[in-house]
C-alpha cells in the first residue's frame, strides 16, 4: 500500500458501513400523511393557529415521554380550499412551531399534509403518537389517508 491509509478497516460488509452498532435512538422514525378534516364550528384564522399550536404542545410531550433524543422535522400544511394553506414546522422539542402563510376567512373543511422525521422513537409507535396528539389538540373530524 503506497497510498498511506488502510482500507478494509473490518467494519465494512460488501463495500457499506455496518450500521448493527448504531443504537435505536440515532435511527430516524418517519411518518408523513394526509388527512381531510372537519372544523365544526367552522376556525378563524387565529382559531386555526391555535389548533396548530395546541397539536405541537400535545404531540411534543409525547414524543418526549417515548424517548425522542431529535426532531428532524415536523412540517406540514393545513390547507383550506380558496382561502389559501396555514404551514407550521418545527425542529425542537421544547419551542413553539413556526408559522407561515394564513387561511383567510373561516375554515371548515381542509387538507392536513404532514411529515415528521425524529429520532428514538419506536416508528411503528409513531403514527398513533401524531394521530393522537392531533385529536387530542384539534377534536375535529379527521380522515386519514
Amino acid at each position: 500500500m503506497t497510498s498511506g491509509h488502510a482500507h478494509g478497516s473490518g467494519h465494512e460488509l460488501g463495500g457499506h458501513e455496518d450500521l448493527s452498532h448504531v443504537p435505536d435512538s440515532a435511527l430516524p422514525a418517519v411518518f408523513a400523511a394526509r388527512a381531510e378534516i372537519v372544523l365544526d364550528p367552522p376556525a378563524s384564522p387565529d382559531e386555526l393557529e391555535d389548533l396548530i399550536a395546541g397539536f405541537f404542545r400535545a404531540l411534543l410531550p409525547a414524543l418526549a415521554a417515548v424517548g425522542c433524543t431529535l426532531v428532524g422535522h415536523i412540517k406540514g400544511t393545513v390547507a383550506a380550499p380558496g382561502r389559501g394553506d396555514l404551514a407550521f414546522h418545527a425542529t425542537d422539542l421544547e419551542a413553539p412551531p413556526a408559522l407561515t402563510g394564513g387561511v383567510a376567512g373561516l375554515a371548515h373543511d381542509a387538507v392536513l399534509s404532514i411529515n415528521v422525521i425524529v429520532f428514538g422513537v419506536d416508528e411503528q409507535a409513531l403514527p398513533t403518537l401524531v394521530r393522537d396528539a392531533w385529536a387530542d389538540a384539534t377534536r375535529a373530524t379527521t380522515t386519514w389517508r
